[in-house]
């Protein structure tokens, strides 16, 4: 299984194919994270001191580890959401590739952020299922203009994204359109709205009450939307 000479992008995509009715409501849930792997052999592939921002007070903040990123689908199996693992990538950074630490297949292989990483497996598994609208959940790392935009020029526009603000986000409207006759360029932000915490705190009362499947129930949440 850890040849190089095995076809695995057209692999992937059989396997995808054969995952039954990998949609919810008509669209794919993709969720989209990266995680640190603690290794202690020092010839392991993909190994670096990567920063782990979830360390405990005893343990190392640089691990020896591997940093993965990855997308996997979510779907309700049994009754419970589950993850199925679709793609990878082994993230290295730029200074290990600089000193020339690292080797793919014989060769130095050229530097990508994880964005980059995020939006190439997108593009693969858009591919493999065309004209299917994609909603990739992920965290707030994740979750901003870094991704958003390249991912929608890239991937297209049927590609959207769910993530959870930081509470001190601060949030903008949508800026107005540019006059015909208007001087100057065109507005990148409009109105200044708040942040995430005040804004939950207006719009506590006007939310609505929807019934969702959370860990294995159908539970009650609160959710209020707005253009």
């Amino acid at each position: 299984m850890a040849s190089s000479k095995l076809p695995w992008s057209r692999l992937w995509t059989t396997l995808w194919s054969l995952i039954p009715n990998p949609t919810t409501e008509g669209r794919l849930l993709l969720a989209l994270d990266d995680t640190i792997n603690p290794k202690t052999g020092k010839k392991i592939f993909g190994c670096a001191s990567f920063f782990d921002h979830a360390t405990k007070t005893n343990q190392s903040k640089y691990p020896w580890s591997q940093n993965v990123v990855s997308i996997g689908l979510l779907k309700i199996v049994k009754g419970r959401w589950t993850c199925l693992p679709l793609a990878f990538r082994f993230y290295h950074m730029e200074k290990t590739i600089a000193a020339k630490k690292v080797r793919v297949e014989g060769k130095i292989p050229s530097f990508q952020t994880k964005f980059e990483q995020a939006i190439e497996m997108l593009l693969e598994i858009s591919a493999a299922f065309p004209g299917t609208p994609l909603l990739t959940v992920t965290d707030s790392w994740f979750g901003n203009d870094g991704l958003l935009k390249p991912m929608r020029k890239t991937v297209g526009q049927r590609c959207h994204m769910l993530s959870r603000l930081r509470i001190n986000t601060t949030l903008f409207a949508l800026p107005p359109e540019h006059q015909k006759h208007q001087l100057g360029r065109s507005r990148k932000y409009g109105d200044k709205m708040g942040n995430a915490t005040t804004l939950a705190n207006e719009f506590h009362e006007r939310a609505t009450t929807y019934s969702v499947n959370l860990y294995g129930k159908q539970r009650n949440v609160l959710a209020f939307t707005t253009s």
